[in-house]
């Protein structure tokens, strides 16, 4: 992406919702979205009479929600270089994943391709060992996680409007759903405008990210199509702590090949994950507690319901003013994931992983949808484990009727 600003857009509002929508969609060629942009329209006007807290933004590749002020995550669908990482690395080069993610204060809990591990960048979802399996049963490895290989997660398209909305119980929230596609071959470890740095229209100044239409071949090989779901609600309270919940969900589909699937060997790793940016001294300024109660140290291949880091990442001190308080974020997992509890990888210095399908490879055929549903849980405090358990279990119990 070049350093010219693109135009920024917002999807608070139905009628300049409709027109930027209208204009992605063309350039995407999806007459069904466009039709359902069409549709929607009403839906949206009715919605936008609601005096809600949350707006959509669209700028520079970056989908940004805001709760008043405050922005509560990014997701960059676009495909750029991180400066801070070196031109010759492999992992200079990235998109589709959450950066930031902000606890309920507006607080960053979040790194992005910090030096310890460029290829960790916010809220992500990759895996070490991806395997392509061809007609005569053999094998081609590819490495996702660190990207030392020639496959990359890519955006396909908006599947769903930005919506804001109320839900069943009359409380706000905010959804956004995309297509990704995990594509293979040389292009896919170019930037957006190594592709085609023209390529942008006289409106708004869509990039080639956002003209790719499904399967198209600019990227290479598609082996897997990605469908990312996050809805978003607002600060609530809970058991007298401050709270929002991101409802994420993440649907892989093989596409014309078999693909397998591993983690790390020995750590687990490889999954939905959270690098957090921790300050401090552990059991001082820096906690992971779990199911099972407080972490002493790092945990690898263990099987958890759910997790959560908690550390001093400038929240604001009520009685001091300073940003010092404690704050974080807990990772619930669905009873309905796959091999429900997988095994997990827990480490002070910052992730949160969870590793499924761990260190056993598993297969997948053309067209098998593999669903992993979680809630990334934001808090203030350092949260007791007694309410972090009521906390997953009365989600979990609306899970179960899925």
């Amino acid at each position: 992406m070049s350093g010219k600003r693109e135009k920024t857009r917002t999807f608070r509002t139905a009628g300049r919702w409709a027109a930027i929508l209208t204009v992605a969609t063309f350039l995407l060629g999806d007459s069904t979205t466009f039709a359902a942009v069409e549709e929607a329209a009403q839906t949206v006007a009715d919605a936008s009479k609601v005096d809600a807290s949350f707006d959509w933004t669209l700028d520079d590749g970056l989908l940004t929600l805001r709760d008043g002020e405050k922005v509560v995550f990014s997701y960059r669908y676009s495909f750029i270089e991180h400066e801070n990482v070196p031109k010759n690395d492999s992992r200079r080069g990235a998109g589709c994943y959450l950066y930031p993610l902000n606890g309920v204060d507006g607080e960053n809990l979040t790194d992005l391709a910090p030096k310890d591990h460029y290829h960790h960048r916010g809220v992500f979802w990759t895996w070490p060992a991806v395997g392509v399996w061809e007609a005569d049963g053999t094998k081609r490895e590819y490495d996702l996680w660190t990207t030392n290989a020639p496959i990359r997660q890519r955006f396909v398209r908006f599947l769903d409007r930005p919506t804001i909305g109320d839900d069943a119980n009359g409380g706000e929230f905010a959804e956004f759903a995309v297509e990704n596609g995990w594509f293979v071959g040389p292009n896919a470890t170019k930037t957006d405008s190594e592709l085609d740095p023209t390529a942008k229209d006289g409106g708004v100044g869509e990039r080639v990210g956002e003209r790719i239409a499904e399967n198209a071949p600019l990227y290479g090989e598609k082996v897997v199509t990605e469908i990312v779901r996050v809805k978003t609600g607002p600060v609530e309270t809970f058991e007298g702590v401050r709270c929002r919940s991101l409802d994420v969900e993440i649907v892989l589909i093989p596409n014309e090949k078999p693909i397998s699937l591993r983690g790390a060997e020995g750590k687990s790793y490889g999954g939905l994950t959270i690098r957090f940016r921790p300050t401090g001294k552990n059991g001082e300024d820096r906690f992971i507690l779990t199911d099972e109660g407080l972490a002493e140290g790092d945990m690898p291949e263990k099987p958890l319901r759910w997790a959560d880091y908690t550390s001093r990442f400038g929240a604001t001190d009520k009685e001091t003013g300073e940003k010092t308080a404690l704050s974080g974020a807990a990772i619930f997992l669905s009873p309905n994931f796959p091999d429900f509890p997988p095994t997990w990888l827990t480490r002070y210095y910052g992730p949160l992983c969870v590793g499924w399908p761990g260190v056993v490879e598993q297969k997948f055929e053309p067209g098998r949808r593999i669903e992993m549903r979680a809630r990334i849980w934001l808090h203030e405090g350092l949260v007791p484990k007694e309410t972090l358990q009521k906390a997953f279990e009365r989600w979990a119990e609306e899970e179960k009727s899925r």
